[in-house]
């Protein structure tokens, strides 16, 4: 059994000299990049952390004087990434037994992702855990403490990758949701790129699908998902002209997810409890009510309302009105009157939305739908 004494060595020494400014004290938020990354550990449980210095050394060290993190400098930064990767593991407390390896180019890794590393370092044999998107390997990995003395005797020509490379065997690689594992940021437009990544508010749809995909969600839900999706922006545009400014992201990936745990009970629940559990908690909430909602018919339209609108339109793939699908469940359920019941209820609670949005934008749902298709 593997002991749990993980810790984290961040590289934080390097010249920035693409990006023209110094990378670890570039801001997302209230936080630089360097603390951003702190931060992610420290959510995750990982406390023992390194921060490997060297240009503008006494700047980062500043920001980071109250952080309880130990800060290392690497006279030879100069050399390369190797030479720090080396300084932070020699630095490293006897009593760990592994460690992520991150530099601070990648400055939005989710602290779930570090959770699901750690876990699957402490579950199986393997002493290196690479996280990956989509099949493709990004950082952090963690390395088991073993190869500490391997990688600082190396010669160090091809880098840490190459080095580790010779001991495939001896890795696993773990799906994540999570895109920012491959996100770095060497140059301003990487910056940029980060920062809308770090405003996005919901995973983006390449995330979507991954999430659909690892949680095993068959080919005809995605495809009703999918056309819900459609369906949501359509209104969500159309509301937006008239005042609202709903945040499209929001909206696009809760109506993709929304029936994310659709094989169990209670399945809004159950997919917003996901959600929430993989750092979406917003979107989670949106998921919560796509089944049963009670519609304040005075209030303003929400998030909420439109994805439980959208999801009563859609039959399977295929955007239908409202009473069509009324009519269809009337003949469904017609020898069970519980079950007739709570499909009136749900019905009359979507043609309460379905008149709030026609008040707001003077049209009908079925124009809507139409214009934008």
């Amino acid at each position: 059994m593997k002991k749990s004494n993980l810790g984290a060595v961040v590289i934080s020494a390097g010249y920035s000299s693409r990006m023209k400014e110094l990378k670890p004290l570039l801001k997302f938020g209230e936080y630089t990049a360097i603390e951003t990354v702190i931060n992610t550990f420290r959510t995750s449980g990982i406390d023992n952390i390194i921060v490997v210095v060297g240009y503008r050394d006494n700047e980062i060290i500043e920001v980071l004087k109250n952080s309880g993190v130990k800060c290392v400098k690497n006279e030879d930064y100069s050399k390369g990434m190797y030479s720090s990767i080396v300084s932070g593991m020699e630095a490293l407390d006897d009593k760990i037994s592994g460690f992520f390896m991150l530099p601070v180019d990648i400055p939005l890794v989710k602290s779930q992702t570090i959770k699901i590393l750690k876990s699957k370092y402490l579950q199986c044999d393997k002493g290196i855990i690479y996280p990956s998107f989509n099949g493709e390997i990004g950082h952090p990995p963690i390395i088991d403490c073993k190869y500490k003395p391997i990688i600082v005797s190396s010669d160090r020509s091809g880098g840490l990758k190459k080095v580790l490379e010779k001991y495939n065997e001896d890795s696993a690689k773990v799906p994540v949701f999570d895109k920012s594992i491959l996100m770095d940021m060497d140059t301003q437009e990487d910056y940029k790129n980060l920062t809308e990544y770090f405003n996005f508010s919901a995973p983006t749809v390449e995330e979507c699908y991954c999430i659909l995909d690892l949680y095993g969600v068959p080919y005809n839900i995605i495809r009703h998902c999918v056309e819900v999706s459609k369906v949501s922006l359509k209104i969500l545009y159309k509301l937006n002209e008239n005042g609202y400014n709903f945040n499209k992201n929001v909206i696009q990936a809760s109506a993709l997810l929304h029936d994310l745990a659709r094989s169990k009970k209670n399945h809004a629940e159950a997919g917003a409890k996901i959600l929430e559990e993989l750092g979406y908690k917003h979107v989670g909430k949106v998921i919560s009510t796509h089944m049963d909602i009670e519609v304040d018919e005075n209030g303003l339209i929400t998030e909420n309302e439109i994805l439980y609108l959208a999801d009563k339109l859609v039959k399977e793939d295929k955007y239908v009105e409202l009473y069509h699908r009324f009519s269809e469940y009337s003949l469904k359920f017609d020898s069970n009157i519980e079950a007739l019941k709570k499909m009136q209820k749900r019905f009359k609670e979507a043609e309460k939305i379905e008149k709030k949005i026609r008040n707001v934008v003077g049209e009908i749902l079925p124009d809507i739908i139409e214009r934008f298709n």
